[in-house]
């Protein structure tokens, strides 16, 4: 892999963390009128499954994301022109960890250390 799993990995620590508070967070009783109240929130296995089944890609993007504090569903709401400045940053992130990885020199193609 090209980027350094420690940064990953304590980006996706957090936001996983972050995600579990808020499930777990003690909310106010729904109204019986609403028609999403009998749907179940994402219990923390459930939010873990999600993780393990995605590919490396999509977990680093899901990091990126976290860093900015941005979720998927906000970056759809977004206008294009507002997704494309995330994106393009997103870009920007992952394109600084690669050339900041000190386990990379210079030139290098693959990572053959594992």
């Amino acid at each position: 892999m090209l980027v350094s799993g420690s940064s990953i990995l304590a980006s996706l620590a957090a936001s996983t963390l972050s995600k579990i508070n808020a499930a777990t967070a003690v909310k106010p009783a729904a109204s019986s009128s609403d028609p999403l109240a009998a749907t179940p929130a994402k219990t923390a296995k459930d939010e873990f499954l999600d993780y393990a089944k995605m590919t490396p890609a999509q977990k680093m993007r899901a990091a990126m994301l976290g860093k900015l504090n941005v979720t998927e569903e906000q970056l759809k709401a977004m206008t294009p022109e507002e997704r494309k400045k995330v994106e393009d940053k997103i870009k920007d992130m992952i394109k600084q960890q690669v050339e900041n990885d000190p386990k990379m020199k210079t030139g290098s193609i693959l990572d053959v250390s594992a």
